[in-house]
């Protein structure tokens, strides 16, 4: 009859199910899920996308319940693979998800576990086009290499060949020692299983396992595909750190004050300038301060760090260049300050004569350059003075009395 509501017989057995038995739906978080998909992964030790029991038991004891829990380790490992495993056999990846959900509610101080990396894609330039109105909307990709269990990605943004996403990837678990980084933009196509890929990039594992990382942009290699295409030479701009490293004060600090003299470079008579600051010969320790509009003698105040890549020896290079949205940063002018005059004690203080492109300008920049290692040790040996010094004042003091 029209309108009347259909309802399905069951049979006996599902009846039974359905009286005895509930289902539920949790949501976790993209950290929390990229930790449960690594720990099934590392010890599904068959790959074939099945948890054993002692599989679930190495996992227990690999994010630290064999502390927590002592001897009760075992029965507990059996109880929560029996109560979350539908065949008494092996858990399925869902299974497993419900009951790290679980795990992670009752012991949020082991779960999700630290990454062992932490990346963050900032953005890209220059990327070729691949739609047919001359832009892209790219998306970027990152795994381990020889590890594609752990690929993870950022969202695609639309109608742009220069990306700003600025997010944090999860999924870097599985990182050892030794392991490279694999990048990939990728063009998004609706409807398509995978987008179109655009360019890539591997960042060498010496590059970022160390103190302080990597901070920069690097250069990627065009798809085959669009090899063919003249002046792109797309970069991806990168942050990333081992957790394992503590983060440290950098080796270095500049100061940049201000800089007067400066040429003109706008229709205006005025310059939009920002100074960038690198080691001489190391290209990732690059630095830039903030833009100033419409002035020949901007104020910056700014703080600025080597990226952890300063080593005795080093100078540094300083350039200040002239803003220009729609072409190319016009050079202003440079100089290149050797670390004899800053790897001191007190460092380099003071106002440094720059070459300009014109010669009928002289501009000049101030800034104040320390070297940590330097002023630490300065430090160490005043406190070593001053104490000798409080020593023989007390025993002339004795002698004195």
């Amino acid at each position: 009859m029209a309108g009347r509501k259909v309802i399905k017989a069951q049979n006996c057995a599902q009846r039974i199910e359905a009286a005895t038995s509930t289902r539920s739906q949790v949501v976790i978080s993209d950290l929390a899920a990229a930790d449960a998909e690594n720990l099934f992964a590392l010890y599904d030790f068959d790959g074939i996308s099945l948890l054993p029991r002692g599989g679930l038991t190495e996992v227990l004891r690999d994010i630290g319940l064999e502390k927590e829990l002592g001897a009760d380790l075992p029965a507990f490992a059996r109880v929560a693979f029996d109560s979350h495993s539908a065949d008494s056999h092996f858990l399925s990846p869902n299974e497993f998800k419900q009951l790290y959900y679980r795990l992670m509610h009752r012991y949020p101080t082991l779960l999700p576990r630290t990454p062992a990396l932490r990346v963050t894609v900032y953005s890209a330039k220059n990327l070729p086009p691949a739609d047919v109105n001359g832009k892209a909307d790219p998306y970027c990709t990152m795994q381990l290499v020889g590890k594609p269990h752990i690929k993870t990605r950022t969202r695609h943004l639309e109608k742009t060949l220069d990306p700003r996403w600025g997010e944090e990837l999860t999924g870097c678990y599985a990182y050892q020692e030794g392991d490279d980084l694999h990048f990939e933009v990728v063009d998004y196509d609706r409807g398509a299983l995978q987008g179109d890929l655009m360019c890539s990039c591997i960042v060498p594992n010496k590059e970022f396992h160390r103190t302080g990382g990597f901070d920069g942009a690097w250069p990627m290699t065009l798809a085959p595909e669009l090899a063919k295409l003249k002046g792109y030479n797309p970069t991806l701009r990168l942050r990333i750190q081992v957790t394992a490293f503590p983060e440290p004060p950098p080796r270095m600090t500049i100061l940049v004050r201000h800089a007067e003299g400066l040429p003109p470079a706008d229709a205006n008579g005025k310059s939009d300038p920002f100074c960038s600051l690198q080691l001489v010969g190391k290209q990732f320790s690059r630095s830039t301060t903030t833009i100033k509009s419409r002035t020949l003698e901007p104020v910056w105040n700014e703080t600025l760090t080597d990226k952890h890549r300063y080593e005795a020896g080093d100078s540094l290079s300083i350039k200040i260049w002239d803003y220009d949205k729609a072409a190319n940063n016009d050079l202003l002018a440079e100089g290149i300050l050797d670390g004899s005059h800053f790897h001191k004690p007190g460092g380099f203080d003071g106002e440094f004569n720059l070459q300009s492109c014109e010669p009928k300008y002289s501009p000049v920049i101030s800034i104040k350059v320390l070297v940590r290692e330097v002023e630490e040790a300065a430090a160490a040996v005043a406190s070593a003075t001053a104490s000798v010094a409080s020593a023989e004042e007390l025993v002339e003091e004795a002698e004195a009395a």
